[in-house]
């Protein structure tokens, strides 16, 4: 089975995953930056990067891309919904935007299947990626540890986010939660968070 490197990224500790299959084939969680401690850990890992799969597109989570993009040539995927509004998104002052692909449906890597689930409320096209056969969801800022995305952004939906979260509980309870920023829970932790969660979004 795979392995999973935990990697905390630049000023808002944003965190990044690499996903590596038995083969040493990695898939890379979201790219904060700077890109050089993903490298660093792709290096220290002997693994090489296939795939960027984004949760969402906030800047935290996808500057790290272009000099990812300019030393591997690897390819990113992301929902729509977020591609849709990535010109608004995308911070110009870290230069032009880099080049992100439509996610369309399950990610194989070697014995790695990756199910993206659409959660949307932090933004329209975040998504959580569901690895059943190692009992782990990354859920970018849609869930955290007692806690969940913020939804007074612009683009973001607290209906959305209700629907959102009240569908990943539905995962099994022992399911690891490795989400965007701060430390890994697990469903059946937040399940007992969840009336908490859905008040908070009913009062804005």
């Amino acid at each position: 089975m795979g392995r999973i490197s935990r990697i905390c990224c630049g000023p808002y500790e944003s965190i990044s995953y690499l996903l590596i299959s038995e083969k040493g084939n990695a898939v890379l969680i979201d790219s904060g930056p700077p890109a050089e401690d993903i490298l660093n850990a792709l290096s220290a890992e002997g693994a090489r990067l296939e795939l960027v799969l984004l949760t969402h597109l906030h800047f935290d989570h996808v500057t790290g891309l272009p000099e990812l993009e300019d030393h591997l040539g690897v390819r990113a995927l992301a929902h729509r919904g977020d591609l849709e509004i990535f010109p608004e998104l995308w911070p110009h002052d870290y230069g032009p935007a880099p080049e992100v692909h439509p996610l369309e449906g399950e990610v194989r890597v070697d014995e790695l299947v990756i199910e993206p689930i659409h959660t949307p409320g932090h933004t329209p096209g975040s998504v959580c990626y569901y690895v059943s056969n190692m009992g782990v969801v990354f859920t970018g800022d849609t869930l955290f540890k007692g806690n969940i995305g913020r939804v007074d952004l612009r683009h973001g939906d607290p209906e959305e986010m209700r629907d959102s979260l009240v569908r990943l509980m539905d995962l099994d309870p022992s399911t690891f939660v490795l989400p965007g920023h701060g430390e890994p829970t697990t469903i059946g932790a937040e399940r007992a968070n969840l009336n908490e969660y859905l008040r908070w979004l009913s009062e804005g």
